[in-house]
């Protein structure tokens, strides 16, 4: 059994459910405001705002599941690597990503946050020429700097990985391996534009 999802961070799971804002407030806020949810591919959906944009990969469709590939090594396959992601949205000063679990046993679990992605990148396919470009990694919620791939405990229900690309108004004053509660904050202040890819993974 794979139990990644343990926390280790020293950041509550609490603190980890609320903070995950930059995933799920704006959600939350979407569903305050009546507006709905991102269809197909992260494409746009009647009643959606404008600032929503289309995430896409070519590894996977949206609400589709992910190849093992993508998921950690305790699965026949598993590569631990992040999958490609491509998007599209003018006029943002920078990017951020971050990528998490809602379905994880703890309650939503953070796989990933990277932020001051270049405001002229459009895809993902692979961290670390982001991360030369001058982009910074945050800690997850293992406490570890970097991408946690899929690692749903085996027997579960198949996990739904949410991968979330915020515009932002400014570049985001965090370090490399900032925490959780340093990191997610800061990017929800500046977000001015979302757009989200769902993959699942598990239940085997």
């Amino acid at each position: 059994m794979c139990l990644v999802h343990r926390q280790k961070s020293g950041v509550s799971r609490g603190v980890v459910r609320g903070l995950v804002g930059v995933a799920t407030v704006v959600a939350l806020t979407a569903t305050v405001s009546g507006c709905g949810a991102l269809g197909a591919e992260g494409s746009k959906a009647a009643g959606v705002p404008s600032d929503w944009f289309p995430v896409t990969s070519s590894a996977f469709r949206d609400s589709q599941q992910i190849p093992a590939r993508f998921a950690c090594s305790a699965y026949p396959g598993g590569e631990g690597k992040a999958p490609p992601l491509r998007w599209s949205f003018a006029d943002a000063a920078a990017f951020a990503l971050v990528v998490d679990d809602p379905d994880a046993p703890d309650g939503d679990y953070v796989h990933w946050v990277i932020a001051n992605i270049d405001k002229n990148t459009t895809e993902l396919d692979d961290s670390a020429q982001l991360t030369a470009a001058g982009a910074v990694e945050g800690r997850n919620a293992a406490g570890t700097v970097g991408y946690t791939p899929p690692c749903p405990p085996k027997g579960d229900r198949p996990h739904r990985y949410r991968f979330t690309v915020y515009a932002l108004s400014g570049k985001v004053p965090m370090k490399q391996g900032a925490s959780l509660k340093d990191s997610l904050p800061e990017i929800a202040h500046r977000v001015i534009g979302r757009g989200r890819l769902t993959g699942n993974f598990g239940g085997r």
